[in-house]
């Protein structure tokens, strides 16, 4: 019998605990030019809310994914018509005041206008 403390005491998971976490994963992935695949996360905020009435959808996406392949991805995952994206890159930088800092890491933001009469479920 094998005895694991931290895991006793502070509730740390197992490697194989992990490894189940990981696989459940509701992140959508999709895979377009030769199996580069890349992550679409939808960012639902009070802003991004007010912009879903103009018809636009913010999502995060990953920093060398361009516009084509961002439009391509929203058509092939929502089955949607895209009019137009717009993007925003965010560098790295560093967050904390005291002697413990992190980083932020650096990300894409994209801003995707939809035609008239079309709808992303998620954002409702």
């Amino acid at each position: 019998m094998k005895f694991n403390f931290f895991k006793k005491i502070w509730g740390r998971k197992g490697r194989e605990e992990i490894k189940e976490d990981k696989k459940e994963e509701t992140v959508k992935t999709i895979e377009i030019k030769r199996g580069a695949g890349f992550k679409i996360l939808p960012l639902i905020t009070e802003k991004t809310l007010k912009l879903v009435q103009e018809n636009k959808y913010t999502f995060l996406v990953d920093p060398k994914v361009n516009k084509v392949q961002i439009k391509q991805a929203v058509e092939n995952l929502f089955n949607v018509k895209v009019e137009d994206v717009k993007t925003m890159n965010y560098k790295e930088r560093e967050r904390g005041v005291t002697k413990i800092k992190s980083k932020r890491p650096r990300f894409k933001k994209a801003i995707v206008k939809l035609s008239p009469g079309q709808k992303i479920p998620i954002f409702e």
